[in-house]
C-alpha cells in the first residue's frame, strides 16, 4: 500500500549557521537537499512532540523508533535496502532482518 500524503505548504524558520551547515552535510550524505532533509527532521520531532502531547511516555529509545520507521517509511517504497541502510546509518543486512521480521509481522495481522 502506497502511503497517501497530505498537502504541503511552506513555512520558513531561521536556525544557527552551525546547524544549517550540520543540516546541509547530513543532506548531502543521504542525497537529499538541504531542505527536504530538514523537512524530515521536522516531521521526526513534530512526531515525538505530537506523542508528549497525547502523554504517550517518550523515550531516547521511542525516539529512535520514529526516527527509524520514518526514514524507513522514506525510502520510496522501493525496499531498496542498500538505500534505508544508508538513510538510517545502520549495516544493511540489520535493515534486512527488519524487513523479514516486519513481512512476517505483517502477515501474521
Amino acid at each position: 500500500m502506497v502511503p497517501r500524503f497530505q498537502k504541503q505548504v511552506g513555512i520558513t524558520i531561521n536556525v544557527p549557521e552551525r546547524a544549517k551547515i550540520t543540516i546541509d552535510r547530513q543532506a548531502r550524505e543521504r542525497g537529499l537537499v538541504g531542505s527536504v532533509w530538514a523537512g524530515r527532521v521536522f516531521d521526526i520531532g513534530f512526531a515525538a512532540i505530537c506523542a508528549r502531547e497525547k502523554s504517550m511516555p517518550i523515550t531516547d529509545a521511542d525516539l529512535d523508533a520514529v526516527v527509524g520507521g520514518t526514514l524507513l517509511l522514506w525510502a520510496r517504497g522501493d525496499w531498496d535496502t542498500a538505500s534505508i541502510s544508508m538513510a538510517l546509518g545502520v549495516p544493511e543486512a540489520t535493515i534486512q532482518r527488519t524487513l523479514d521480521v516486519w513481512r512476517e509481522y505483517r502477515r501474521a495481522g
